[in-house]
C-alpha cells in the first residue's frame, strides 16, 4: 500500500513538472535578449519592466477579469436556479435542459461570435450594446462546464436525499436546496468557475469579433505585443498566467475559509 502511494505521487509530481516545462521556458526566454544557442545571453527585465510600465497592459487585464467574472457569475446562478426546478419540481425536464446545455459545444469558435452580430446589432439597445453581447455571448460558450460540473456533484451527493432529510427537519424546499445541497457542492462549482474563467480569459476570436477595438482585453494586447518583440510577448504570456493563478488561489482560499467556518459552527 505504501509503495502504490509513493509511486502515485511519483507519477503527479513527473505530470506536473511535464506541464510546467513549457511555462518554464517562457520564462526563460522573458527574461533573456536571446536564446539562439544552448543556453540564453544577456539577462535583461526590460520585457516586463515595459509592460509595467505600460497602462494599456493594465487595461487590458482588468477588462479580461471583469468580462471573465460577471458571465461566469450570472450563469452561474442561472444554472443553479434551473437545477433547483428540475431537481424539485420537474425532475422529468432534466433530460431536456441537459440537451439545451451541451448544444453550445457544436457552436463554438467564429460562428457563434457571427451569429449573435447577425442577429443582434439591429435591435433596440441595450440588445444591441457590444459589452452586452459579449458577456451574453461568454454565458452562452461557459454554460456546458458550468452546467456539467453542478450536476455531476449533485448526482455525487446524493442531492435528492438530502432535500428529503432536510425537509423532515422542518426546512422548505427553496433553503434545502440553497442552504444544505449548494454548500455541499461548492468545491465542484469553484471548480467548474476556474476552468469556465481560464476558457474565457484565453479567448481572442469572440472577444475581437464583437468587439474589436473598442474594448481591448489582454488575448488581443498579447496579440499585438506578438508583431514587436518575442521576450515581451513571453512576458506576457508569464504574467497572465500569474494572474489567473492568483485569481485561482483567491477563489479556493475564500472557498476554504467558508468550508472552516462552517465546520467551527457545527463544532
Amino acid at each position: 500500500m505504501e509503495t502504490n502511494k509513493k509511486g502515485a505521487k511519483l507519477a503527479i509530481v513527473v505530470i506536473i513538472a511535464y506541464l510546467l516545462i513549457p511555462l518554464a521556458m517562457t520564462l526563460i526566454y522573458s527574461l533573456f535578449e536571446e536564446w539562439i544557442d544552448v543556453l540564453p545571453k544577456r539577462f535583461t527585465l526590460t520585457a516586463y519592466m515595459e509592460i509595467f510600465s505600460d497602462p494599456v497592459f493594465w487595461l487590458s487585464v482588468g477588462r479580461t477579469v471583469l468580462i471573465s467574472i460577471v458571465p461566469i457569475l450570472l450563469c452561474t446562478i442561472i444554472v443553479l436556479l434551473a437545477m433547483y426546478v428540475t431537481y424539485i419540481y420537474k425532475p422529468e425536464w432534466d433530460k431536456y435542459v441537459q440537451i439545451l446545455c451541451t448544444i453550445p459545444y457544436a457552436v463554438q469558435g467564429v460562428i457563434l461570435p457571427i451569429c449573435v452580430l447577425s442577429l443582434y446589432t439591429s435591435v433596440p439597445k441595450p440588445f444591441n450594446n457590444r459589452i452586452f453581447l459579449l458577456i451574453s455571448t461568454y454565458m452562452i460558450v461557459i454554460l456546458p462546464y458550468i452546467y456539467q460540473g453542478i450536476r455531476n456533484n449533485l448526482h455525487g451527493i446524493g442531492a435528492n436525499k438530502l432535500i428529503e432529510a432536510a425537509q423532515m427537519l422542518g426546512a422548505s424546499k427553496f433553503y434545502a436546496f440553497f442552504h444544505v445541497v449548494v454548500p455541499n457542492i461548492m468545491n465542484g462549482v469553484t471548480v467548474s468557475i476556474m476552468l469556465a474563467m481560464a476558457i474565457v480569459f484565453g479567448d481572442f476570436v469572440i472577444v475581437n469579433t464583437l468587439a474589436g477595438g473598442h474594448f481591448q482585453t489582454a488575448q488581443m494586447y498579447l496579440y499585438d505585443v506578438m508583431k514587436k518583440s518575442g521576450q515581451r510577448t513571453c512576458a506576457v504570456i508569464v504574467v497572465l498566467f500569474v494572474v489567473t493563478l492568483l485569481i485561482s488561489a483567491c477563489a479556493f482560499f475564500i472557498q476554504r475559509k467558508k468550508e472552516r467556518g462552517t465546520e467551527n459552527g457545527v463544532h
